[in-house]
């Protein structure tokens, strides 16, 4: 059994003190979610409502369709649960950041998460995030593609303020 408390413990207070506010836990223990928060607002460069959504899931042993399920089903989750109705692309925009917490992360795991380009959305992005306990590693995509280039390095400063 992993001891994922600590650190989660002190990624969720980050969370907060950068503006997140926990979900209901109605809304993602049911389906299997650990933790989730959700930060919302209004910015001018995105032209239109941002939903910037972290959820938190432990999974033991972690292989590569591991994390592409709960990372896809994370989406699924943060779009499904904005605080605004709107399509994506129509003054919306959803960001999700799915995080996997597991001890002694397989190296071809974290090379996978490291290199390969999230999957892509229609003004939505996807960044997937592993933290490994046994090593205290934070992997997650570390290019920049030419498509959504604007964003990627938003999404990678988010990531550090908020689970470093």
């Amino acid at each position: 059994m992993m001891n994922t408390g600590p650190w989660l413990q002190a990624a969720s207070q980050k969370l907060i003190a950068n503006g997140y506010k926990p979900m209901e836990p109605k809304l993602y223990q049911p389906v299997g979610i650990k933790f989730a928060v959700q930060r919302t607002g209004f910015e001018l460069s995105k032209f239109g409502m941002v939903d910037r959504t972290f959820t938190f899931a432990e999974i033991e042993k972690l292989d590569i369709a591991g994390l592409q399920n709960y990372s896809a089903f994370s989406f699924n989750f943060a779009n499904s649960n904005k605080s605004n109705p709107l399509p994506n692309g129509f003054f919306m925009c959803t960001f999700c950041f799915p995080v996997v917490i597991t001890e002694n992360l397989d190296p071809q795991v974290a090379s996978y998460v490291a290199q390969n380009t999230p999957p892509k959305h229609w003004a939505a992005q996807e960044m997937p995030v592993v933290y490994d306990i046994a090593n205290n590693n934070l992997v997650y995509f570390q290019s920049t593609p030419l498509w959504g280039a604007a964003y990627f390095s938003g999404m990678r400063s988010e990531i550090e303020r908020c689970l470093r």
